[in-house]
């Protein structure tokens, strides 16, 4: 198919190369010559850049370099996670080079990405619930028991009740915190009783699949006043459904005096 395209960059391609791994990936097959499948018969059969990249998506899906489960967290591309070789070899998909990468890990790691991140939110829950332990606190872990809470972890008694919502993030998802509708009402009412605990964890969680203290790179916290300066009133043109997104700016965090206690440690399979 290859062969007959006019044009410099069909030229240019190790054709054996990648007939070789055509077949070795289903894509094509071998009756006398190679016949592509049907997938990559779909695709135009003009060799301009919607097709090539096309042909990488489905090589991508076809064949997932060992990186590609850890490069996308939260629907968000990680380049860093990249090898720079492999980096290098896909930039000429340019502006596609996100969607293409995010939607084939979706398609393949959908499932276990999902579950990835709910063990990422249990880990931050369980290394917030280590440190209020490790300076005497008598946290009770509420968000085991139901969501209707509003927070994660409580503390104090019933007539000065304190809650956490608990955040997990790495670096690369830090800036953003999502909460429902239910977290952010239970914050307007207990107002400087209730609180954003986040836990950032070292991108190395996502290879190891496993956390530990020296994984918990920081904890910080945004108090219910920051979070309501945030949001907007609801009126005409805004209202509450289920969740938002909220994008606190670096200076509305502050650094949190609690410190993990060394016995944390928190399975991500």
């Amino acid at each position: 198919m290859a062969l007959s395209k006019p044009t410099q960059q069909a030229a240019s391609l190790d054709l054996s190369g990648m007939a070789t791994i055509l077949l070795d990936s289903g894509l094509a097959k071998l009756d006398g010559r190679v016949v592509a499948g049907r997938e990559l018969a779909r695709l135009d059969r003009v060799a301009d850049p919607t097709t090539l990249k096309g042909i990488a998506r489905l090589l991508l899906a076809y064949r997932p370099p060992s990186w590609l489960r850890s490069v996308v967290i939260e629907g968000k591309l990680v380049q860093e996670f990249i090898p720079k070789n492999d980096l290098e070899a896909i930039a000429w998909l340019g502006d596609d080079l996100e969607p293409i990468i995010v939607a084939v890990h979706n398609k393949l790691y959908g499932a276990s990405d999902e579950h990835f991140r709910k063990a990422l939110g249990d880990a931050g829950e369980l290394a917030i619930m280590s440190a209020y332990r490790g300076r005497g606190d008598r946290p009770r872990h509420v968000s085991l028991v139901s969501d209707r809470f509003g927070y994660d972890i409580e503390l104090g008694t019933l007539a000065q009740m304190h809650g956490v919502e608990v955040k997990s993030a790495v670096a690369a998802t830090a800036g953003r915190i999502m909460l429902s509708r239910n977290e952010y009402e239970v914050a307007q009412r207990m107002g400087s009783r209730w609180k954003v605990a986040q836990v950032i964890f070292s991108s190395k969680v996502v290879a190891t699949r496993s956390a530990t203290k020296a994984d918990v790179e920081a904890i910080r916290e945004l108090s219910s006043e920051a979070l309501s300066s945030l949001a907007p009133s609801e009126d005409k043109g805004f209202r509450w459904i289920e969740a938002a997104e909220f994008r606190p700016s670096p200076h509305v965090w502050t650094a949190s005096s609690l410190v993990v206690g060394s016995d944390f440690h928190a399975s991500l399979e």
